[in-house]
């Protein structure tokens, strides 16, 4: 594992901006609390929010908690953030999303951000099963020390279950051409050791005339087999429905996805109007200078929303 991340944090300033305004908002009184990155990835978002903190003359003792369930993270950024840790502005902790309040405790939240994206350093990886761009293992385990790699799940999923999930996670409309095909290589012992060659058998699976557009054609089902390995859309799930009323009221939260069915879930949440108020009712996108020096901010999109009421103490 590389010390240092090739990722490059989206939508920097509007994140961390908006996180600590809602800090701003606070007076000098109230009760010590947390800024959650939900998502700690390479470390950029945390890192702007621990500078732009430090220069609110944080007497209060406001902190950021930053979770993970990458392993390969958490090492970064215990490297990264050493500092910080030891001075008690920063904590970090391997767990996912539905262990969150866990770490959090009784102290009050003020502000969440979630990066829902697959990070650059997951995505560059030789080794981790994301992309196929290399022949690496058939993996995609965002927590490498525990679950099942996707080798062992397409040995054991039915092909109405792959054709299911290529559906519903990556709206895949050749799933079920697709899940016979993979079942097929199964049954005869051929099926794809590595993601390259998975990438292959799905490609197959198209209209030679399909075969090389801009999209690679195995890219909506590269999408569902990580978010069902990973059971991302359950772990959202929890972070709408326990962690987004723990915020604090008048906590800001800032919530950046990449496909419609993330954002989805974020913005019927968002939409509660006597729950949240809402600084821009649209997501919002990624500058085309932006977009020009990290391409993969094209598809990010950006939902802010401040918690209804006022901070009180607990």
């Amino acid at each position: 594992m590389s010390e240092t991340t090739r990722h490059i944090p989206i939508l920097l300033d509007p994140i961390t901006d908006f996180l600590t305004q809602g800090l701003t908002a606070l007076s000098s009184d109230k009760k010590a609390g947390v800024v959650v990155d939900c998502t700690l990835g390479g470390g950029g978002h945390t890192a702007s929010l621990l500078q732009k903190i430090r220069a609110l003359n944080n007497t209060v003792g406001h902190k950021v908690l930053a979770i993970d369930q990458d392993p390969d993270a958490i090492r970064r950024g215990k490297v990264k953030f050493e500092r910080e840790i030891k001075s008690g502005l920063l904590e970090i902790h391997h767990i996912p999303f539905s262990h969150a309040l866990d770490a959090i405790g009784n102290r009050p939240i003020y502000g969440l951000m979630a990066d829902l994206g697959v990070s650059s350093d997951q995505i560059d990886s030789e080794s981790r099963g994301f992309s196929f761009r290399y022949p690496a293992s058939l993996d995609m385990r965002m927590n490498t020390t525990t679950g099942q790699p996707l080798s062992t799940m397409l040995q054991t999923w039915s092909e109405v279950q792959i054709a299911d999930l290529l559906f519903k996670y990556g709206e895949e409309r050749l799933s079920r051409k697709i899940a016979r095909r993979i079942v097929d290589r199964r049954e005869t012992n051929e099926l794809p050791q590595n993601t390259k060659g998975l990438a292959e058998l799905i490609a197959s699976s198209f209209p030679p005339a399909q075969r090389h557009g801009r999209i690679h054609p195995a890219t909506r089902s590269f999408q569902a087999f990580r978010i069902a390995i990973n059971h991302e859309l359950d772990e959202l799930e929890t972070l709408i429905g326990k962690i987004f009323p723990a915020v604090e009221p008048g906590g800001h939260l800032a919530i950046l996805s990449f496909h419609s069915l993330e954002d989805r879930m974020v913005k019927e949440e968002l939409r509660k109007r006597e729950l949240y108020e809402l600084p821009s009712r649209k997501a919002i996108q990624a500058p085309d200078q932006e977009v020009e020096e990290n391409p993969r901010s094209r598809s990010a999109r950006l939902r802010l929303a401040i918690k209804r009421g006022r901070v009180t103490l607990k």
